[in-house]
C-alpha cells in the first residue's frame, strides 16, 4: 500500500509539472528514478497488447501495459489536472504577467536542469542546442496560430504533446502553448467538455502506440543528443511565454477574428508589474531546483 501511495504521489508530481508550461513530466520522473520502468510500461501499449485486450486476455494486456506501476501514477496525474487545471486558468485571465513570469522561470529552470542532470558533457553535444534554439525561436515568433480548436487539431495536438510529457526536459503543455491550443484544453478541463477531452486522449494513445518506441530508440542511441536539442529548443521558445505583450493588429471577417500580437519591453507596456514578474521567475527557478535537490535525496536515501 505504502508503494501504491509512492506512486501517486509522484503522479501528482507528475501531474503538476505536465499542467504548466514548464518542467516536464518526464524530467519528474526521471529525478524520482521511475522513468526506465515508466517507458517501459509506455511501450507495453502497443497493437499486440491492444489486440489481446480486444480478444478479453485482459491479464496479458495489464501485464504487458505493468498496469500494477501505470495505475496508481495515472490517478495521481490525472488527479493533479483536475485540482490545478482551474487555478491556472483563473490566474491567466485575472493576472497574466506574474502567471506567464512564474511559466518563463519555470521553463528557463527546466533547461538548465536538463544540461546540468547530464553526468556526460561532451562538448561537441552542446552544438545541438544551437538548432534547438533557432527552431524554438522560429516557432515562437510565429504571429499566426498554426492549429485551430476544432476536433481534427485537438486530435494532433495530443498525439504532439503526449511525446513531449513523456521526454525529459519539455513539458507536454508547453508544446500546446507553442500550438495554440494550451488554453484550448484548460477550458476543456474546467468546463468538463468531455468530448474534447475524449478526442484528446484517443490522440494521446495514439502518440503513444505510434510514438513511444521511436522515442525509446532516439532516446538510447542519443540521449544527450535529444536532450541538448529539446533544452535549446525551449530556450529559444522563450518568446512564446514573454509576459509582456500587446495587440497592434485586429482585424473582424464575417464570423472570424485574427489579431496580431507582438512582445514589447516592461517599459513599454501599461502597468509592467516588472518586480513582481522578476520575483516570480526567480520564485520558479528555485522551485525548480528545490524539486530536483529533493528528488537528488530521496534517490539516494532509497539507494542506501
Amino acid at each position: 500500500m505504502i508503494k501504491k501511495l509512492m506512486l501517486i504521489a509522484k503522479g501528482v508530481a507528475m501531474g503538476a509539472a505536465d499542467v504548466v508550461p514548464g518542467v516536464s513530466g518526464g524530467t519528474i520522473a526521471l529525478l524520482t528514478g521511475i522513468y526506465p520502468r515508466l517507458i517501459n510500461a509506455i511501450t507495453g501499449l502497443n497493437i499486440h497488447s491492444l489486440k489481446a485486450l480486444a480478444k478479453g486476455q485482459f491479464g496479458k494486456f495489464w501485464q504487458a501495459i505493468d498496469g500494477c506501476f501505470i495505475l496508481p501514477l495515472l490517478i495521481g496525474i490525472a488527479s493533479a489536472f483536475l485540482v490545478l487545471a482551474h487555478p491556472i486558468k483563473y490566474a491567466i485571465a485575472a493576472h497574466p504577467i506574474p502567471t506567464w513570469s512564474f511559466f518563463f522561470g519555470l521553463i528557463i529552470a527546466s533547461a538548465i536542469l536538463i544540461i546540468k542532470q547530464m553526468k556526460d558533457k561532451k562538448p561537441l553535444n552542446y552544438l545541438w542546442l544551437i538548432p534547438g534554439v533557432f527552431v524554438g525561436f522560429w516557432i515562437g515568433i510565429q504571429t499566426s496560430i498554426p492549429f485551430g480548436s476544432d476536433n481534427t487539431a485537438v486530435l494532433i495536438a495530443g498525439m504532439l504533446a503526449i511525446c513531449a510529457m513523456i521526454l525529459p526536459g519539455i513539458s507536454g503543455s508547453f508544446i500546446l502553448v507553442l500550438l495554440g491550443m494550451y488554453e484550448v484544453l484548460i477550458s476543456a478541463v474546467t468546463n468538463r467538455e468531455y468530448s474534447t477531452l475524449f478526442i484528446f486522449i484517443c490522440g494521446a494513445i495514439i502518440g503513444l502506440i505510434f510514438f513511444s518506441r521511436v522515442i525509446k530508440a532516439v532516446l538510447s542511441k542519443f540521449y544527450q543528443q535529444t536532450l541538448f536539442f529539446l533544452s535549446g529548443l525551449m530556450l529559444g521558445s522563450l518568446t512564446k511565454v514573454w509576459p509582456w505583450e500587446i495587440t497592434v493588429h485586429s482585424h473582424e471577417q464575417g464570423m472570424n477574428h485574427t489579431e496580431t500580437i507582438t512582445n514589447v519591453l516592461p517599459m513599454s507596456y501599461p502597468n509592467p508589474m516588472t518586480m513582481t514578474a522578476i520575483s516570480m521567475a526567480l520564485f520558479a527557478i528555485v522551485l525548480v531546483f528545490t524539486i530536483e535537490y529533493l528528488g537528488r535525496k530521496l534517490s539516494y536515501n532509497q539507494s542506501d
